[in-house]
């Protein structure tokens, strides 16, 4: 079957482009993608040209600076979503899951930008994807700067300047601060490359002559970024009482199936639907765009809901939902009873906050359908389909071929990494890579319910889940915890089935850090990868959906998807 066109799904949401990674290399855009954004976006040919010297820079720079500096990061393939308008989306958000850059259409406006300043963008926001903190990160990447020309520094200065980012002050005092960042020492000695992993986000030492400066370079980004997410709540805020209205007379009409929470306290149940007391109470706060996108969202979760259930031929078969089941997320299933819920207010997550943010929904709708695959599953309906001996073989080709690995691995590593492997082998009980393999063994749950999911999908959900849940895992795992990463990885990898990624290698190990910290080092090589994720993948098709549970047809039909 041919995979359809990732086109669509870069131009999705009007409130931006994407340049997705399959369509970008140290070089800059492909020149398939390149013609899309000229002929869909609009793009000229000078705008293209601008991101490509900007790529261009951020990656040798960036390569150069990782080589050097212990607390640099390696250059890594993200997407890049360029927005159309400066306060559409929160300034700050991490887009697909810290997968993606963001940037403005001014910052590669070839009439008042520079590749200089696009070039740095990308370095700061992977500094910001790295920490989480929007205030040190030009503090913290001030080591970019130690070997920059004056010329250099002057188109930066002269781009920064001109910008009309909503944060664009920010910019304005790391020009000003540029002269003495460049005289910084940094950690010149690359360590093992493992213990570069630990240490991105290291502070630079600051000569004393420097601090009291460095203090107001934070000041400086701390009040300008305050500024901007003001900017970004003014636009937003504002009670829309037709919309609360609308919203309201929907749910007590619809009763979509779902559960509405804040915090965890359910809101709304439809069992009673006219009882709108505590919802309307919580959306005090929010302005109209964002009360239409929750109703957008609960009619996604309503519409996914039913679906499901009148897909199977015998729904009052689906299991209750597990008692210890984790209640947070986009969507979850409900502990006690069997119905998704959707919560105004989680950590990091402000539905109440302006509008939603690109590629939510369709994240939302995957979520939605993987929570009730997630039933099918425990009820058995995507089962083992080979024998239980040929299960067997193939899990014990992938310890085999584990074995190998770790036994050929530099020593440095297996120094770094035996340890751990002790701790799970104890706690297994079994030996190193069958420990390894049981860990993953117990991830394939989540493969089944994917296998199941998708039927239920449209292009831009499947884009977007697979897009959100590759992602690099490097903070995540300490070095000594390189093995229980690279089986993670594999069972990850396994994902990019599901979407249109013509080379998954490649869109994988490049926008991870995989290459850099398996490849580079030493640990594999392209063999043996392409040999591991070959025997997960045997692991995986052990299982298939049970067709007779269900009574979806092949064609599948998106029909009253949106509302």
């Amino acid at each position: 079957m041919v995979k359809p066109s990732v086109s669509d799904f870069c131009f999705a949401d009007p409130r931006l482009v994407l340049v997705p990674i399959e369509h970008l290399s140290p070089a800059g855009v492909s020149r398939e993608f390149a013609a899309t954004l000229a002929a869909r976006g609009g793009w000229s040919d000078a705008r293209v040209a601008l991101l490509d010297a900007a790529f261009g820079l951020y990656w040798s720079r960036s390569t150069g600076l990782a080589r050097r500096v212990r607390s640099w990061p390696p250059p890594r393939l993200r997407h890049i979503a360029v927005l159309r308008e400066p306060l559409s989306i929160h300034l700050y958000a991490q887009l697909l899951n810290t997968s993606a850059w963001t940037l403005y259409e001014s910052d590669l406006d070839p009439a008042g930008s520079h590749a200089e300043f696009a070039a740095y963008l990308l370095a700061h926001g992977d500094r910001m994807a790295l920490t989480g903190e929007v205030t040190t990160a030009a503090l913290l990447n001030a080591a970019w700067w130690t070997e920059r020309s004056g010329a250099e520094c002057a188109r930066f200065a002269a781009a920064a300047a001109s910008s009309t980012r909503p944060d664009a002050g920010a910019f304005q005092a790391l020009a000003a601060a540029v002269p003495w960042l460049r005289r910084i020492q940094h950690a010149g000695t690359r360590g093992a490359a493992n213990a570069q992993r630990s240490r991105t986000g290291a502070a630079p030492w600051v000569p004393a002559p420097h601090r009291a400066a460095a203090r107001q370079l934070v000041d400086d980004w701390t009040t300008a970024a305050h500024a901007a997410v003001a900017a970004y709540a003014a636009r937003w805020s504002g009670i829309d009482a037709k919309a609360v209205a609308a919203l309201a007379d929907w749910l007590a009409r619809s009763a979509p199936s779902v559960l509405i929470s804040r915090r965890g306290a359910v809101l709304w149940d439809p069992a009673a639907s006219a009882d709108l007391g505590r919802l309307r109470a919580a959306l005090t706060p929010a302005g109209g765009a964002a009360v239409r996108d929750l109703q957008a969202d609960l009619a996604v979760l309503d519409w996914h809901s039913r679906r499901f259930l009148a897909s199977l031929t015998d729904p009052d078969a689906l299991p209750a939902p597990s008692r210890d089941s984790e209640q947070r997320g986009y969507t979850f299933m409900h502990h006690q009873r069997r119905m998704l819920v959707y919560d105004l207010e989680e950590p990091g997550i402000d539905r109440r906050c302006g509008p939603a943010l690109p590629y939510a929904r369709a994240m939302l709708g995957a979520r939605a359908v993987h929570e009730w695959a997630h039933l099918a599953v425990v009820a058995g309906w995507v089962p083992l389909t080979v024998a239980a001996v040929q299960r067997d073989k193939r899990s014990a080709a992938l310890r085999a071929q584990l074995d190998e690995v770790i036994a050929a691995a530099p020593a440095s590593v297996r120094r770094a990494t035996a340890g751990d492997l002790e701790v799970l082998s104890s706690s297994e009980g079994m030996a190193p890579a069958a420990a390894l393999v049981a860990v993953l063994m117990r991830r394939l749950p989540d493969f089944q319910s994917n296998l199941l999911a998708v039927r239920y999908l449209d292009e831009d959900e499947r884009e977007t889940y697979v897009r959100q849940n590759v992602r690099t895992l490097r903070g995540e795992y300490p070095p000594a915890r390189l093995w229980r990463l690279l089986i993670r990885y594999l069972f990850e990898f396994q994902y990019l089935r599901f979407a249109a990624v013509r080379d998954r290698r490649a869109f994988f190990v490049r926008s991870t850090w995989f290459d850099a910290d398996f490849f580079a080092t030493g640990v594999l090589d392209e063999v043996h990868f392409d040999a591991l994720a070959a025997a997960v993948a045997a692991l995986c098709d052990c299982h298939a959906v049970d067709e007779s549970k269900f009574l979806f047809s092949q064609q599948r039909t998106t029909e009253g998807h949106r509302e």
